[in-house]
């Protein structure tokens, strides 16, 4: 069975006890994605021994979250009235991870800020704030037009609709890589290099169980 290892996630929380605390996790829509499609889930949740990690396993997830990634890794300050958070936990985990499997041309699929950490890592921007993208009250969703021949046009094809639970997006494109999905309005929604795959919806949210069993199928 197939090892995939999938980055954790950082949230602050205070206890009943009055104590604060941090509590890493995975998104739980992962672990019935992996009971489904039959390999096994393994959380990063340190940088320490990632190397190990990324040599042990056939490919990786890098999960969306709810922090945005900060602009002084692509060379913006923050816009005004944008507030981002000064640990760089979820930052720099993602980024050594990606280092670390990518040097080994290990499979890896970015989902939501996924994405758009692997856009950033390979010199790409973002748009730190893009309207009618997320709802807090209802999941919204809205259409793709998808290129043939891509990764997700496997599963797609020409069409598809998607949830879309995101504020940011790719501005600049990474060198080298192909968009390979975008919405109606224009937002980048899925792009991809050889086995690099990012896209910017939750394919976990809708059980999309054809598209992980793809991505799986990548990992050696």
């Amino acid at each position: 069975m197939k090892v995939i290892a999938i980055s954790t996630r950082s949230e602050e929380y205070r206890s009943d006890t009055g104590i604060n605390k941090r509590r890493l996790y995975t998104n739980g829509y992962f672990s019935e994605i992996a009971a489904e499609v039959d390999f096994i889930l393994f959380p990063v949740c340190f940088e320490v021994g990632i190397e190990k990690i990324a040599s042990m396993c056939c490919g990786l997830i890098i999960a969306g979250r709810d922090r945005d990634i900060h602009p002084r890794y692509y060379g913006e300050e923050p816009k005004k009235g944008l507030v981002y958070q000064e640990d760089n936990y979820e930052d720099s985990l993602d980024f050594k991870l990606i280092e670390e499997f990518s040097k080994r041309n290990k499979p890896i699929f970015g989902i939501c800020s996924g994405l758009q950490s692997i856009n950033v890592y390979f010199g790409g921007t973002l748009i730190q704030h893009i309207d009618n993208h997320t709802d807090k009250v209802k999941l919204m969703r809205h259409g793709i037009a998808v290129k043939r021949g891509s990764f997700v046009h496997k599963m797609c094809g020409d069409r598809a609709s998607v949830n879309s639970i995101h504020h940011q997006g790719i501005k600049e494109i990474a060198k080298g890589f192909n968009i390979t999905a975008v919405a109606d309005d224009g937002t980048i929604e899925a792009i991809e290099k050889g086995n690099l795959i990012g896209v910017q919806w939750h394919p976990e949210v809708d059980m999309d169980i054809k598209m992980f069993e793809q991505f799986i199928s990548l990992c050696k």
